[in-house]
């Protein structure tokens, strides 16, 4: 009747929260200390990181068919694809020379606190009921 979701203190949500915005202003800052904002283009893929998976979780059948596994393993790759994207794009930005190195590294720790930051909330909050009989 109740959702039996697990428990979450409020500290982990403010954690959370607090990583994710460090995550966004590292990215920010990649941008604005040295006056380049194609760096920022990154946060695109923060957003789109999630959706393959949102998409082809939705779009498997039974879960004991192995037909359902190839929906599933589809997002997976797709999520993968992203989110290597998401730290390969600044690092042809900086071997172009288009933005710094230091630029760089401040979008790879931005994305790294974000990436990590969304693994964690979903280990928290969607983890999968298990169906006993």
């Amino acid at each position: 009747m109740f959702d039996e979701s697990p428990k979450v203190d409020l500290k982990v949500i403010i954690l959370l929260a607090g990583s994710l915005a460090l995550g966004l202003l590292c990215n920010l800052l990649a941008c604005f200390i040295w006056k380049n904002w194609l760096a920022i283009i990154v946060v695109i893929f923060y957003f789109l990181a999630p959706i393959p998976n949102l998409i082809c979780s939705r779009c498997g059948g039974d879960p004991l068919d192995a037909s359902g596994r190839n929906f599933r393993d589809m997002g997976f790759f797709l999520t993968g694809a992203i989110v290597i994207s998401g730290f390969g794009l600044p690092a042809v930005l900086t071997h172009s020379e288009i933005i710094r190195w230091e630029a760089l590294l401040l979008a790879i720790a931005g994305g790294l606190i974000v990436y990590v930051t969304l693994l964690v909330y979903i280990h928290l909050f969607h983890t999968k009921k298990s169906d006993d009989f």
